[in-house]
């Protein structure tokens, strides 16, 4: 659908049945399909954090937009809340606009850079989901400053917060260590096709009972119902 070459920074659009996907240099960071939702694919799992909080989440910060598929998966799952978005790939947010057709109720978006964003707000949030990459060599990257992010993420997230980050590799996993001793409760949601753990780390969480009882009140996260496309696995680290 689209191609194009900006700097050193190479972007593609394409479709495959319903699909839209996003590739930069070749890593695919996003894809979304509007006729089902939930895809079986590793976005899934960026949703379900959100229902480990006691509460519907609200006030949501998603650090890293891509081409936005989260976005639309929060809208769908969780319509009360609003989402700040912020990206540095300006290009990308032209995108997910554009292409994604990212929904604009309830939704703000910021270009620049995330951690700065945490540095200088002054809001506060009750989710807050780091989901920022680079794509410099073929392979998603994250540079290890990004988890020596602590004080920002808690200086920006609600008493009862929860934080939640896609990690890609065992490497990417003991990086983030130094974050859970934060947290009362760390969480790791993984799916049986991707290396990517998504972690959820909370002071103030569902039990894992309750937890499943939110995902059954959705057909389409209800995991006892056969058209349930929906694959993760679930394991209480702390």
């Amino acid at each position: 659908m689209y191609s194009k070459t900006l700097g050193d920074s190479h972007y593609e659009v394409r479709t495959a049945g319903a699909s839209v996907r996003l590739y930069s240099n070749g890593v695919l960071h996003s894809q979304f399909n509007p006729k089902q939702v939930i895809s079986g694919a590793i976005w899934d799992l960026l949703l379900l954090p959100g229902f480990l909080k006691k509460e519907e989440p609200r006030q949501i910060l998603l650090l890293g937009l891509g081409g936005g598929t989260l976005v639309h998966l929060i809208r769908h799952f969780f319509p009360q809340a609003s989402i700040t978005c912020v990206e540095l790939d300006k290009h990308h947010i032209q995108i997910a606009k554009r292409f994604f057709k990212i929904p604009t109720k309830s939704v703000e978006l910021h270009q620049g850079d995330a951690y700065a964003f945490l540095k200088n707000t002054d809001r506060k949030y009750d989710w807050i989901i780091d989901d920022v990459f680079q794509h410099v060599t073929g392979e998603p990257e994250r540079t290890d400053s990004s988890y020596q992010t602590l004080k920002l993420y808690k200086r920006c997230l609600e008493k009862s917060g929860l934080l939640s980050l896609n990690l890609i590799g065992k490497q990417q996993l003991e990086n983030a260590h130094s974050l859970f001793s934060g947290y009362s409760t760390v969480v790791q949601f993984t799916h049986p096709l991707y290396e990517n753990r998504i972690i959820a780390m909370s002071n103030s969480t569902r039990s894992t009972r309750q937890f499943n009882q939110s995902l059954a009140e959705h057909s389409l996260l209800d995991k006892k119902r056969a058209s349930c496309r929906l694959k993760f696995r679930m394991r209480k680290m702390k």
